[in-house]
């Protein structure tokens, strides 16, 4: 009895001991969490650990500032937190991973405040509140700043980076326009998302630049339809000029190849068939004069560009609008005025003998319907005709060879036999 009595006081005591450790647990982990939470520096992104933790020790105050040569001032807050939501974060991208050049601190031979000038104590004060923190920047501007950080996007990107030295952008920039559009223009800095999260995104970002274009984007039939509707399937600004490989107009081939661009969409059934739009308005383009000569010039790949109307020539570039929109260039009202960008001589009739993009029918156009079946029937009837003259004309061609050859033989043999008889009669005689 008394050992059982010892037995349980143990095991009592042992229990006591372990619900005691679990309280001191917690009671340790609610005051590291609480101390963190009142840390001003790691209040944007508490994963922040090793060295990030160290440049967040004065890029994550609110009021850290640096000044450029220009006198121009610029934050240098990061907020951590939304570094920690861009796809670089949960990759595990440390700052030294873009910011190569900071090696030291100070980062350069500028002027910098000192750790002393805010923690007098030794070993500082994390608890200390945010505090106005000026800096000295090398570099002349923000632009200049922008530029040298963008060269660290190619260590990982480098394709990316190949592709983009060909683009518009990259001529305008080597052209000595400092504003071209680089990497960090477009993609942001600390705080780059997925591309095309959202789609809309992508036509704001070339609205900061592109403003007017955006503008008359926004008002037509696919602009309307991102921003109001978050269409997944109208095209947005890289769906036509291309994302790293940006072409505009100047570039000698983008006006043949729009027809390509357009057709991409409007070609597709599956797509065309939930707006009630035919395919057919891309096979009747290639099938009329207009289409047949750009589609030529294409394939002659010579670079050289034609002068027939495409697509947009037509319904117009960034203002393209639903037929029947009255402010649409092909509204019925507006169609002389687009053809006489060409036909300067086109008059109010001259709309009417275009048919858009429909297929003449017996009901809506009977002549041009049964010129059409006319030529469908005469065609193959005229060609099929000419094959099977030249088929029978070249049989008896080769008849009459054939029998040529062989009375030859005939009247040979018969020549052989005459002076074979004449030669057995003489010597016979002899």
């Amino acid at each position: 009895m008394s050992n059982l009595y010892l037995r349980y006081q143990v095991m009592k005591k042992v229990a006591i001991l372990k619900i005691l450790l679990v309280v001191s647990l917690f009671w340790v982990a609610g005051g590291l969490s609480s101390a963190s939470a009142d840390s001003p520096f790691l209040q944007t992104g508490d994963s922040a650990t090793g060295q990030d933790a160290d440049c967040l020790m004065c890029h994550g105050d609110h009021d850290f500032k640096g000044s450029f040569k220009n006198g121009e001032m610029i934050s240098l807050y990061v907020d951590n937190g939304q570094f920690e939501q861009s796809v670089h974060g949960p990759a595990g991208l440390e700052c030294l991973a873009c910011h190569t050049d900071i090696n030291r601190y100070p980062h350069h031979e500028e002027e910098q405040v000192t750790c002393t000038e805010c923690h007098e104590e030794k070993g500082g004060n994390e608890n200390a509140v945010d505090t106005t923190i000026r800096v000295q920047l090398p570099y002349t501007d923000r632009r200049e700043m922008a530029l040298a950080i963008n060269e660290s996007c190619r260590s990982c990107h480098e394709e990316e980076f190949l592709i983009a030295a060909d683009s518009a952008h990259a001529r305008a920039l080597k052209g000595g326009n400092r504003d071209a559009p680089v990497c960090i223009d477009c993609h942001g800095s600390h705080n780059i998302t997925p591309p095309g999260e959202p789609r809309a995104k992508i036509s704001h970002i070339c609205g900061s630049c592109h403003k007017a274009v955006y503008t008359t984007y926004r008002s037509s039939v696919h602009g309307a339809a991102l921003d109001e509707e978050s269409n997944p399937d109208v095209p947005t600004c890289t769906d036509c000029h291309g994302v790293h490989d940006v072409r505009g107009p100047r570039n000698p081939t983008f006006r043949d190849e729009s027809i390509n661009t357009c057709g991409g969409c409007h070609s597709n059934k599956e797509m065309m068939s939930k707006y009630n739009i035919s395919t057919n308005v891309f096979q009747t383009y290639l099938n009329d004069f207009h289409g047949r000569t750009v589609e030529l010039f294409i394939r002659q790949g010579t670079g050289e560009t034609g002068n027939e109307a495409v697509c947009f020539d037509c319904h117009g570039i960034h203002n393209i609008r639903k037929p029947d929109d009255p402010r649409s260039t092909v509204y019925p009202t507006n169609l002389q005025r687009t053809c006489q960008k060409c036909h300067t001589d086109a008059n109010i009739r001259f709309p009417k003998a275009w048919l858009g993009h429909y297929e003449p029918t017996l009901k809506d156009n009977p002549v041009l319907y049964a010129v059409n079946t006319a030529y469908l029937i005469l065609i193959p009837v005229v060609i099929g005709g000419f094959l099977f003259y030249i088929g029978l004309d070249a049989y008896r061609r080769w008849r009459d060879k054939q029998q040529l050859l062989h009375q030859a033989v005939v009247q040979a043999e018969k020549e052989l036999d005459a002076e074979l008889k004449d030669d057995y009669d003489i010597l016979k005689r002899d």
